[in-house]
């Protein structure tokens, strides 16, 4: 991006204005290589970097420059948005300080830098030995071919010289090298056992050596099929390499150990070795089952066996102690009786077969579950919990001003209230929803038992007193069921008339009723101790 600064100047000419503009240095940014990068001599770099300037970018001049080699042959020109590259192989090993700078027709200029190390390539030819590997052997009067790798920085492979001798025994010839640097030759060593040496040399006389050890041997203590015996070691068919002293038996038919006091194939993954019934691969030479053993060697592990908590697949399923209270079977991260094989925490599970029950879970009200393992189900704060009220006294209505906790159906004591209706805490038969009449004080000396902020009594009749009648007969009865006298009241006693009672002569009631037209006066004035009275009892006042 390029910027024009204008400023409106009072000009020397008289009654012109004129503007003046600002030519600002150019910049320049180097991106890439970072700073402090290594490479090796000969390595290609490519810089990378950016410029700007308030003139065209095609008129600046670019310069890349080292501070131990002087300016760089970098001739791309930046492009329309003043990117620029260049590559070069060229840096000579050391500490090169890389400035970009970019200069303007007013010779303006701005500049970057970066440190890059340039790390000096050793100058000696490598060579690595592939034939014979330390230690190979070869049979006597055999032609061997000796193999082996080279490379240098500065000369291409077949520029290379390769030399191959051998101690005792001195020259064994020049080998021939390819444009990879593959360097071979034949030749053939009698019996004894050898220091290969092979020399490169590179067109300066710079050389590097490589050594093996390299045995040559007769038919009889050579490793035909590299098993590691040869059959003076012991190796009772060296064309097969399965087959050697102390080789395990193969489901084969052959005696691969080389041992006659084994059996063939006992021992072999199709011989029941443990006498559970299963061999490793069926079908089994002394066996039935076609289920594969898992471990041969313990006759409680077979594909039919139950699994218990003692560290192995009891069962060859491929998990060991599943099902057990040391395996976490619902994948909770638990288990019944840590520590657990697979699973890292030291508390154990409730209910292992149920992923949302663990130490670690969230209590749910109502599913019937401890879910997380503390012994009740009931928490607060649980998911689904509800707000309940101080009740203390156990009455379920809680009282305000003692604040509130969450728990599930029923609460926790003391905050077992489901709102706060109650008037008299202390007393669990005062609550809004009482019905029944106390005939004794709640506790603080009121008898407001249902909250009504009112005292209302059970009994509120007064008697009538008692009368004569006759219908069918004589009879004495109450007008009406009731308080003899005044109203009690709360919790005060007194007597009530609930009926009446009848004395009287019945002979003199009869002549009464046979001769005189007025049976009452003659009962009462003629009949000796007639009387109708109340029949009392004893009751105090309740009320709510």
């Amino acid at each position: 991006m390029r910027i024009l600064f204008p400023l409106l100047l009072l000009s020397c000419q008289t009654g012109d204005k004129g503007v003046v503009v600002f030519d600002n240095a150019p910049s320049a940014s180097i991106l890439s290589p970072q700073n402090y990068a290594v490479y090796n001599e000969g390595e290609s770099i490519t810089f990378q970097g950016v410029v700007d300037d308030d003139s065209p970018l095609e008129d600046l001049t670019i310069q890349w420059t080292s501070s131990i080699q002087g300016e760089l042959p970098a001739l791309d020109p930046p492009d329309s948005e003043g990117y620029l590259s260049f590559s070069t192989a060229s840096l000579i090993p050391g500490n090169h300080i890389i400035t970009l700078r970019a200069i303007d027709d007013g010779a303006q200029q701005g500049e970057d830098e970066i440190n890059v190390f340039i790390e000096a390539v050793p100058e000696i030819p490598s060579v690595q030995i592939l034939h014979p590997t330390s230690g190979e052997m070869s049979l006597a009067e055999m032609p061997y071919v000796f193999m082996g790798q080279v490379s240098d920085e500065q000369d291409l492979p077949t520029e290379l010289i390769v030399e191959i001798s051998s101690s005792p025994g001195g020259f064994i010839c020049f080998a021939s090298v390819d444009g990879i640097g593959f360097a071979q030759c034949t030749h053939t060593l009698p019996l004894g056992t050898y220091m290969i040496q092979f020399r490169v040399t590179d067109t300066d006389g710079n050389s590097s050596v490589s050594e093996a050890v390299f045995q040559v041997v007769s038919q009889a203590d050579f490793d035909a099929d590299g098993d590691g015996y040869s059959p003076n070691a012991g190796d009772c068919k060296d064309q097969n390499p399965n087959i050697y002293p102390g080789a395990p038996e193969l489901c084969d038919g052959l005696d691969n150990d080389c041992n006659e006091l084994t059996p063939i194939d006992v021992g072999s993954d199709c011989y029941d070795d443990d006498g559970d019934g299963y061999c490793e691969t069926p079908p089994c030479l002394n066996a039935d089952s076609m289920l594969p053993d898992c471990d041969d060697t313990l006759p409680q592990t077979s594909p039919e066996s139950e699994e218990v908590p003692n560290g192995y697949d009891d069962d060859c399923d491929g998990l060991i102690d599943e099902g057990t209270v040391n395996f976490d079977d619902d994948g909770d991260g638990y288990c019944e009786a840590p520590p657990c094989l697979n699973a890292t925490s030291l508390e154990p599970d409730c209910d292992d077969n149920n992923y949302l029950v663990n130490p670690a879970a969230i209590e749910i009200c109502g599913d019937g579950l401890d879910n997380n393992c503390n012994g009740t189900t009931n928490e607060e704060n649980a998911q689904g919990c509800r707000q309940f009220y101080f009740d203390g006294d156990g009455d379920s209505f809680g009282v305000s001003g003692m604040g509130s906790q969450c728990w599930c159906d029923g609460g926790s004591y003391p905050y077992t209230g489901l709102d706060t209706m109650d008037c008299y805490d202390t007393n669990g038969d005062v609550h809004p929803l009482q019905t029944q009449y106390f005939s004794a004080h709640r506790g603080d000396g009121s008898f407001d038992y249902n909250c009504s902020y009112s005292e209302e009594r059970e009994h509120l009749d007064i008697s009538g007193g008692c009368q004569w009648g006759y219908i069918s007969g004589l009879s004495c009865s109450t007008n009406s069921s009731g308080w003899e006298g005044t109203l009690p009241t709360c919790g005060q006693s007194g007597l009530w008339v609930s009926d009446c009672d009848a004395q009287y002569d019945a002979l003199c009631f009869g002549l009464c009723i046979a001769f005189s037209s007025d049976w009452l006066y003659c009962l009462l004035q003629q009949c000796q101790n007639s009387q109708c009275n109340p029949e009392y009892d004893s009751r105090t006042q309740g009320c709510r």
